[in-house]
């Protein structure tokens, strides 16, 4: 890095804990060493950079209708960003051999990431979420065609050329029809969980203490969307983690920690969201959860775009069957608005009597106050038994431009 001009040395009075810390393992199954610096100290006193980074579910959903894909990976992305003269004494570290600070951002700082995001959208302004998308260091060129794909490739090439960033070469993936991209594999066809990733959860050792609970939840976490009823499964692990409760592996918890492991190495692959189609949210509740799945094409054999769920709260697990279902259509709806405001679509229970609730005016009533949350919406709800027959008697919610109510 001395060589290589993206550190200096330093007379700063300012000095970083120097870390080691373990990374995967190589070829030959010896683990790899990193060497970080602890900038904690020097984050606490920093004011937070509000720049958003994208949304990674909104990323993936923008890859629709693509049928070729290239990856591009930034070389050592952080350190290609120039330091701040007046703030490069703040990042001096100590080892052995003396007493340095960065010409250039290095990793662990707080505002690093919002910093290289802003960077990011600024030389691909016009292109991303059009052309490409760009999370971090991270790009994917996207085309219908092979001359849609390589025009763009060509465009992105030619913006990062100019403004001086250099590529990992053998971290890019140029025209493919399927590639790996923020732990997931994307092909034409949809979306599915990185397998490598999944080695992780896969091989996960049973939890003996929280932390371990609490790590494995987040790892599998990660791919919520793909497992339906996620929180339902998990609430065995998820109780684990509350304050006011002993740990104590239990069978229930080798069952859940069990049967998740399963879901998520056999996940399904998620199709792309088409918003030129309708959508369909299909909901249940449990006694202790309620999950919805959101998906398109003919009810019955409609595909998944994403599932969703949540554990209830203990005032919410007195709720009565009716309310727990309400709560479950309403829920849906609010987590996935991005892709129902303002477009039609249907909502499938398997609870008949939310057909009639539909009609409750009793302003005093909880489900009445609730169905009023569905009024800027345009949607039809039918009853799961009666998916196929035409006839059937959907309650109707209809959105009216500029504010919600009934037609």
């Amino acid at each position: 890095m001395l060589r290589n001009r993206i550190i200096r040395s330093s007379t700063s009075q300012w000095n970083a804990l120097l870390l080691v810390v373990p990374k995967e393992t190589d070829a030959s199954g010896k683990p790899k060493l990193r060497v970080v610096v602890d900038f904690r100290k020097l984050n606490d006193l920093t004011i937070g950079d509000s720049f958003p980074l994208p949304n990674i579910t909104d990323i993936l959903d923008q890859l629709g209708n693509a049928k070729y894909f290239t990856t591009l990976d930034l070389a050592s992305g952080y350190h290609q960003i120039p330091m701040e003269e007046s703030d490069k004494n703040k990042t001096a570290f100590s080892t052995p051999y003396g007493h340095y600070e960065y010409n250039r951002m290095p990793f662990g700082l707080k505002n690093a990431p919002a910093t290289f995001q802003r960077l990011m959208n600024s030389i691909l302004t016009g292109m991303q979420g059009i052309k490409c998308l760009v999370y971090l260091d991270d790009i994917v060129i996207y085309g219908a065609s092979l001359q849609e794909h390589n025009k763009r490739l060509i465009e992105v090439l030619r913006r990062l050329r100019e403004n001086n960033l250099k590529l990992q070469p053998d971290k890019c993936e140029f025209l493919r029809k399927e590639v790996t991209y923020l732990g997931h594999i994307i092909t034409e066809n949809g979306i599915s969980p990185d397998p490598s990733k999944l080695e992780a959860v896969k091989n996960f050792p049973t939890p003996t203490k929280v932390k371990d609970v609490q790590a494995f939840i987040g790892l599998a976490g990660y791919y919520r969307r793909f497992i339906e009823n996620f929180s339902k499964i998990a609430k065995p692990l998820t109780k684990l983690t509350k304050k006011e409760n002993k740990f104590q592996w239990t069978q229930e918890q080798q069952h859940a920690f069990k049967i998740l492991k399963e879901k998520l190495t056999t996940a399904p692959v998620l199709k792309y969201p088409d918003f030129a189609q309708e959508f369909i949210v299909t909901t249940d509740a449990s006694d202790y959860a309620i999950g919805a799945i959101l998906s398109q094409g003919k009810i019955g054999e409609d595909q998944p775009v994403a599932y969703a769920s949540r554990v209830l709260s203990r005032a919410e697990q007195n709720y009565n069957t009716t309310e727990k279902e309400l709560l479950s259509i309403v829920w849906a709806v609010k987590h996935f608005r991005p892709y129902l405001y303002g477009t039609k679509f249907t909502i499938v229970t398997d609870h008949k009597s939310l057909i009639w609730v539909f009609n409750v005016t009793d302003p005093r009533s909880r489900l009445m106050r609730w169905r009023l949350k569905l009024e800027e919406y345009d949607y039809v709800i039918v009853h799961k038994a009666d998916q196929a027959n035409r006839n059937a008697n959907p309650a109707r919610g209809r959105y009216r431009q500029g504010r919600g109510g009934r037609d």
